[in-house]
């Protein structure tokens, strides 16, 4: 009667308790790294491809991505987006550089919200996220010294 009885407790408390099944989910899921892994090598392809069109060495400032993927024993494609930088050659210098900045400022975004949770949710034995700051691209508002 016991066993019967817990057993219906087993089986009834995600109909009658939905959120009982749901921390036993989230505690069972296995943390998702792809969004932070994702927008890491963004950046880094970003700061590479627009590293001859901005000042402050964004590629110097991402080195950081390689070796935490090093870290995990994983390697780096080149990341230098060659069609991107064919296309920018062709602008004044700075038209690319305004391009530039922008789009490395969206990377720096995304990746600042990614690294916030994956500092909260990564287990521990994980790498810490490697730190990369921005900087300003361009000492003018429209990048007028390039």
């Amino acid at each position: 009667m016991m066993r019967t009885l817990l057993m219906t407790v087993v089986l009834l408390a995600p109909l009658c308790c939905p959120s009982a099944g749901l921390a036993q989910e989230e505690e069972g899921a296995a943390f998702d790294p792809s969004p932070f892994l994702s927008s890491m090598i963004a950046l880094r392809g970003a700061a590479v491809t627009c590293d001859p069109f901005v000042a402050n060495s964004p590629g110097q400032r991402t080195a950081a991505v390689p070796e935490f993927f090093s870290t995990l024993k994983q390697t780096l494609p080149e990341l230098v987006d060659a069609e991107t930088q064919a296309s920018l050659n062709r602008f004044v210098g700075s038209q690319a550089a305004v391009l530039c900045r922008d789009k490395l400022q969206a990377a720096y975004t995304t990746y600042g919200a990614q690294v916030r949770i994956y500092a909260e949710r990564k287990p521990e034995d994980w790498p810490e996220p490697p730190e990369i700051s921005s900087a300003a691209w361009c000492s003018s508002e429209h990048c007028l010294e390039f």
